[in-house]
């Protein structure tokens, strides 16, 4: 008898989405962590210990407990264990404390994923006589098997508290060094709104810092020794030269104030108005910011602050500062964080000129916007948490914001133009630390000898050797620019040349097809001028130069080159279906002072190497950047998966013109047989030992066949004071 077709289908699940949604979801491991944290805040804890043991390298543990509501089996079911559960949906406060639940994405279980192997779950209720210990192996959720079949162990075991509940999470996926759990402990210290920005927190039962109901405690176990993370430095924010305040209220209307007792300044009620001019906003209600506004290095601007204190807030700028957000008391990534100018402060602002020159840099806020949202309707995160969906309201934030803050520029420039009439020779505001702090080293070496018992022939040629000595090193590192930038050009132009004689090709099959159109042939000339025009001046080209037309050196921050590297080549990437993976182990990586044009060189031709190697190999792309800091050296390390240097030959990658490039013919182009000189190398090795660094080969990581590692001296903190970094 034929089987009768059904008429009804269900979905099903693949095992393998736990392991994607744990990638996709949870992308940063300060995200993974916190959300394990507000999990614990949503459960009505008091105290939460978030510890690391043995964690300094992958395969460590992580344990958080906390001693909150704890779950039953059947909670433990219908929640954790329930993908996408909506308890958080139709329970918006917390039962105990009344607290605004954390979120309502339910990606706790997959931040456990993300950060390690296998999960133990041991939680207890006060009722409960026993407590619940689940356990999870996440590597048994492989593609390829119905989620559903997959079954997890249940066990019940003596109750090890009253209520609460304990995570212990296993063979972790990554290390965690003294220097990555301090970041991630000073984001979650910074995951609450600060209670001095408004009251709304408080009617609103919103999360805030130094909230005594709510305490977490950050421990890194190290062979049984535990060593509690210090809470970091708290900022004197009353010490500011102005405070810069505003808000949208619930009709739309945005104001502003600007206050400095110093500059005898006190305006409010300044009215902000949105880009199209209309008064008011139609989707921004309900908005608060506030941000302390400092300038450093010009005590005469403050009321009552010390030159150590100023020094002391300039040196807590460098990783505090910003404007931070704050959704329904919690703060949303990445807004406000090192390098983040989700405002275009510094974009807009830090190269900017004028009579005044007031700085309006991230550096110089520290800033928090409050966003009260309690449906999620109109402020919603993605779904990895990181962010905010750009929709209208987010623009009109946006918006606000940036006006605002530009109208407050005014009003602080306006009251520093009147003090400045006081002084002698005004001083640009920013550009004074680079006047403090410029003797040293050579100069001071022939100071020394310059006494006033040496007549003045003697005195005479000590000048000429001083200027004769900084001629020479000026020509020398003149030279060494314009070498590292030839091979650039070179590797760059070579690019470019391919795809010349096949676009040409196009546009010529296009002026026979269109001979008799003068329209048409008017646009191809134009078509053809302009590739002409691009295939000359590209924008690296470009870039490159223009670093050059000035050689002062300065601190450069690796990871803005490395950044700005791999936007310029993302479309080479794609072109040769190379991965690139960037990965940084730290933040504020400035290395000593170099010529920033220097780092287009090695970059790029340790790029070209690997993809010379890997299209060797035959193998599809992987290459993986990494960059840190070990032992006050602030270090690049680059993998790839070609073909690999033989041993014998690692000792004599770096020698002048050694390379294991085919050789270019004779008749070949100019700039093909500039790439395969075997100079690159030698010449990146050269810049580096010049700044007392060092270039070597080590062990690549599994999956990668070679790796080349840097190491240059950390920039100190009076170079970061000179250049205002």
């Amino acid at each position: 008898m034929e089987e009768k077709s059904p008429n009804s289908i269900a979905f099903s699940v693949d095992a393998g989405l736990i392991d994607r949604l744990g990638k996709e979801l949870v992308g940063r491991a300060e995200t993974a962590v916190s959300e394990l944290v507000k999990n614990a805040y949503d459960a009505d804890a008091k105290n939460v210990e978030v510890n690391f043991i043995d964690s300094l390298w992958s395969g460590g543990t992580l344990e958080i407990i906390d001693d909150g509501l704890g779950m039953t089996f059947e909670q433990l079911r219908l929640g954790f264990m329930t993908i996408s559960s909506t308890d958080k949906v139709h329970n918006p406060l917390s039962s105990r404390y009344k607290r605004s639940r954390a979120g309502k994405k339910g990606i706790g279980r997959f931040a456990t994923q993300r950060l390690g192997k296998k999960l133990i779950i041991i939680t207890q209720t006060l009722e409960s006589e026993q407590a619940v210990k689940l356990t999870i192996n996440w590597d048994n959720y492989t593609v390829d098997q119905d989620i559903s079949a997959i079954n997890n162990q249940i066990d019940y075991i003596p109750k090890e508290k009253p209520e609460g509940t304990t995570l212990i999470i296993k063979d972790l996926r990554e290390g965690w060094t003294e220097t990555s759990i301090k970041r991630i402990y000073r984001y979650v210290s910074d995951l609450f709104q600060p209670d001095y920005l408004s009251e709304s927190s408080q009617s609103l039962h919103l999360a805030k810092q130094n909230d005594e109901s709510f305490k977490v405690k950050f421990s890194n176990i190290i062979d049984g020794v535990t060593f509690e993370v210090a809470s970091p430095e708290k900022m004197l924010f009353n010490k500011n030269v102005a405070v810069i305040e505003g808000f949208v209220d619930a009709l739309g209307d945005g104001f502003l104030g600007v206050k400095s007792e110093k500059l005898n300044l006190d305006d409010y009620a300044i009215q902000i108005h949105k880009s199209d001019n209309s008064s008011r906003f139609d989707k921004l209600k309900n908005i608060h910011f506030k941000a302390y506004y400092f300038i450093y290095n010009r005590q005469e601007y403050y009321l009552n602050i010390s030159q150590l204190e100023l020094k002391n807030i300039y040196k807590l700028s460098q990783e505090s500062s910003g404007i931070r957000l704050y959704r329904n008391g919690f703060r949303v990534l990445p807004y406000g964080e090192p390098k983040n100018d989700w405002l275009y402060f510094d974009k807009r602002y830090t190269f900017a000129s004028g009579q005044d020159n007031i700085p309006l840099s991230n550096r110089n806020l520290f800033g928090f916007v409050e966003i009260i949202d309690k449906e999620g309707e109109i402020f919603q995160e993605t779904a990895s948490r990181e962010g905010l969906i750009e929709n209208d309201a987010f623009y009109e934030l946006t918006d606000f914001l940036s006006k605002a803050f530009e109208a407050a520029k005014g009003r602080i420039s306006e009251k520093i133009s009147l003090l400045k009439k006081g002084e002698q020779t005004p001083i640009d505001v920013e550009d004074n630390l680079e006047d403090i702090a410029e003797k040293k080293t050579i100069e001071e070496e022939f100071e020394e000898v310059n006494k006033e018992d040496l007549n003045e022939t003697a005195k005479e040629a000590i000048k000429s050797i001083k200027e004769k000595y900084y001629e020479v090193i000026e020509e020398l590192s003149m030279l060494r620019i314009l070498a590292s930038l030839g091979l650039t050009i070179g590797e760059f132009t070579h690019e470019i040349i391919q795809f010349t004689p096949s676009i040409n090709g196009y546009i010529a099959k296009l002026y026979e097809s269109n001979e008799n159109d003068l329209k048409t042939l008017e646009l191809l000339d134009n078509l053809k001028k302009t590739f002409a025009n691009f295939t000359s001046y590209t924008s690296y080209f470009n870039a490159t130069v223009s670093e050059n037309t000035s050689r002062e050196i300065k601190p450069v921050l690796i990871t803005d080159v490395v950044d700005y590297f791999i936007k310029n080549i993302k479309d080479d990437l794609e072109r040769q279906n190379t991965e690139l993976v960037l990965d940084s182990y730290s933040y504020n990586l400035y290395t000593t002072p170099m010529h920033i044009s220097e780092w287009s060189s090695i970059l790029y031709n340790l790029y070209t190497n690997s993809k010379k190697a890997i299209k060797r190999s035959g193998n599809s792309g992987k290459i993986r950047i990494i960059t840190g800091e070990d032992n006050n050296k602030i270090y690049l390390e680059i993998h790839d998966n070609g073909d690999g240097i033989p041993e014998e030959n690692k000792t004599r990658v770096f020698n002048a013109f050694f390379t294991t490039s085919t050789p270019a013919g004779f008749d070949s182009p100019s700039d093909e047989k500039l790439t395969g000189t075997g100079l690159g190398l030698k010449i990146i090795k050269d810049i580096i030992e010049d700044y007392g660094g060092i270039i070597k080969i080590i062990m690549p990581e599994n999956g990668y066949n070679t790796c080349f590692r840097i190491e240059l001296p950390k920039a100190q903190k009076e170079e970061l004071e000179k250049y205002e970094l």
